[in-house]
C-alpha cells in the first residue's frame, strides 16, 4: 500500500498528436466528438468551425447570430448553440463525403441571459445556465421543464452522458456535482 505522505506520480509527459492553424479564426470555445474524428471551434466571428481531427476544414455553421456557448451530440449529429439575445438554437448536422451540411431545426428564447450550456441527448435535454443564477432545463423542442438553483459566479456546467450528473464550475473556486431531476 502506498504511503499518502508519498507524491502521487501522474502522467508527466505529453505528446503531441497533431496541430493545425485555423485560418484567420479566432477561437472561443471547442469541442470534439467522441470518436475523435470532428472538432467543432466558435469562433469570433459567429461561427461553429468544423474540422477533420487532422485539421481539414469541412465547413461552418452560421446561423446569423452571435453565439455565446454551444454543445454537441457526442457524434457530432446535433449542436445547440445560445446567443448573446437569449436564442438557443438547435442544428442538425451531416458530414458527409469530407463536408458538412446543415439545418435549423428549431429555436427558442431563454427565460434570462444565456452564460453557458449543455446537452443530454439521450434523453433530449438542454440546460442552459442563465443570468439569473439558474440553469433552465429545456426540452429539444423548447419546452421549459424546470431549472435548478446555482450558486452565485457559476459560470460553466456540464454534463456526463448517459447519466442524470450535472457539473457546476464557480469562480470563487467551487465545483459542484449534483444529480438533475430532469
Amino acid at each position: 500500500m502506498a504511503n499518502l505522505a508519498d507524491p502521487v506520480r501522474f502522467l508527466d509527459t505529453w505528446s503531441e498528436l497533431n496541430s493545425w492553424d485555423l485560418g484567420g479564426v479566432q477561437p472561443l470555445d471547442f469541442a470534439q466528438t467522441l470518436d475523435k474524428k470532428f472538432v467543432f471551434v466558435l469562433g469570433e466571428d459567429g461561427g461553429i468551425h468544423v474540422y477533420s481531427a487532422v485539421g481539414e476544414q469541412l465547413g461552418a455553421v452560421r446561423t446569423g447570430t452571435q453565439p455565446v456557448a454551444f454543445a454537441i451530440e457526442a457524434r457530432g449529429k446535433m449542436l445547440h448553440l445560445v446567443d448573446q439575445s437569449g436564442t438557443c438554437t438547435a442544428v442538425n448536422l451531416s458530414l458527409t463525403d469530407g463536408a458538412l451540411d446543415w439545418s435549423v431545426a428549431k429555436t427558442w428564447k431563454t427565460a434570462a441571459r444565456p452564460v453557458d450550456i449543455a446537452t443530454a441527448h439521450e434523453r433530449q435535454r438542454v440546460f442552459i445556465l442563465e443570468a439569473d443564477n439558474a440553469v433552465h432545463v429545456y426540452s429539444f423542442d423548447g419546452l421549459s421543464l424546470g431549472s435548478i438553483a446555482a450558486p452565485l459566479g457559476t459560470f460553466s456546467i456540464k454534463t456526463v452522458p448517459y447519466s442524470k450528473k450535472l457539473y457546476l464550475a464557480g469562480r470563487d473556486g467551487m465545483f459542484t456535482g449534483m444529480e438533475s431531476p430532469f
